[in-house]
């Protein structure tokens, strides 16, 4: 780092979030932010290995390093010499890296007992949900001294990528270029309460038969093919597709950049459809912890469907039937709002 007329000029930053898929989405925003103060330093992203084509292709990303072992991973950052780490989902792993490393300034958020190795700690607070999860990453930014003005969180697609998944669409499914789908997403991964897969099924159902020339594209990891399945098995006679290979994360998220509307339930690749620009429809419950205020999908044009009123609850007190609070017709009509500017699927 170097200091200019009293302002110091940060050189190399480390950008840290080691968790899930939403997850490192939502510090997107940041690099945004840190770029545009800081657009001749040196921005790298650690990450795990099944998160890193969020990264990919980023014109405000330098570097991207891979979290491997620890003692190896500690070698490699402190041989690099950031200037700055910021860590914005506080773990032991992370901490310790950072601190062994010898980084000068160490950011975090103090909601662990490891918040005592940053140098510059945070108070957020995140468990109350009272802001996005995109803006308690940005805020970690504030000890730099810098304009925090609005930020966007994008996901960049080079064209090659967008031809692979559209030959991919046009061989498997027989998808053109003049045919336009939707993605349905049923899962969460666990990481909140689904919407009934029978809803689902009656939404899709409610969908093919108002706009026969749409697509209907089922999606979901390879321990969700059986709810694939039994959602389409639902809908005869109409015969949605359903995505069955696992494909790498940067093909996945090809293919949803292709698609005009993503529905789904809380889940990582709906926060990726919003990172590339697309309309969206999302379940989310009134649930402590899952609460849209802090996980919906960041920016504009998302329509967010939330069950259960007042104050919000705990996952453990939600019965069975806590989703069915949102119903096939409200998440049709929150649907048909989202094709209210789509003149050649209207009509």
């Amino acid at each position: 780092m170097i200091t200019v007329k009293n302002q110091t000029v940060y050189k190399k930053f480390l950008l840290i979030r080691t968790d899930r898929i939403g997850d490192a989405v939502t510090i997107l925003p940041a690099v945004n932010v840190l770029r545009k103060n800081f657009p001749n330093a040196h921005i790298a992203i650690f990450c795990r290995d099944y998160t890193a084509d969020i990264f990919k292709n980023n014109p405000q990303i330098d570097e991207i390093i891979i979290k491997t072992t620890f003692w190896k991973d500690l070698r490699n950052i402190r041989d690099k010499k950031f200037d700055v780490a910021i860590i914005f989902f506080l773990n032991t792993y992370c901490a310790w890296l950072t601190f062994l490393a010898c980084i000068p300034i160490r950011i975090g958020p103090v909601s662990k007992i490891w918040a005592f190795l940053l140098s510059k700690r945070v108070y957020q607070r995140r468990s109350q949900d009272l802001k996005h999860e995109a803006d308690y990453n940005v805020e970690l930014l504030k000890f730099l001294n810098i304009n925090i003005s609005p930020a966007e969180g994008k996901i960049y697609m080079p064209p090659a990528d967008n031809i692979k998944a559209q030959n991919y669409l046009k061989e498997m499914f027989n998808i053109d270029s003049k045919n336009k789908f939707i993605i349905i997403h049923p899962g969460s991964g666990g990481s909140a309460l689904n919407w009934p897969a029978d809803n689902f099924a009656l939404l899709i159902k409610e969908i093919m038969t108002a706009y026969p020339a749409l697509k209907v594209l089922l999606t979901g990891g390879s321990s969700e093919q059986k709810t694939l399945n039994y959602i389409a098995s639902k809908v005869a006679p109409f015969q949605p597709f359903i995505l069955k290979e696992n494909l790498a994360l940067t093909d996945f998220i090809s293919i949803i950049n292709e698609c005009v509307i993503f529905i789904s339930n809380s889940t990582g690749p709906l926060h990726i459809a919003a990172a590339l620009g697309k309309r969206t429809v999302s379940f989310y419950p009134n649930v402590k912890g899952c609460l849209p205020k802090r996980w919906s999908p960041y920016g504009q044009g998302h329509i967010v469907l939330v069950a259960g009123n007042g104050k919000p609850t705990l996952r453990k007190e939600c019965p069975d039937d806590f989703m069915s609070d949102i119903t096939p017709q409200k998440a049709f009509d929150a649907f048909e709002r989202q094709l209210e500017n789509d003149f050649e699927l209207i009509n």
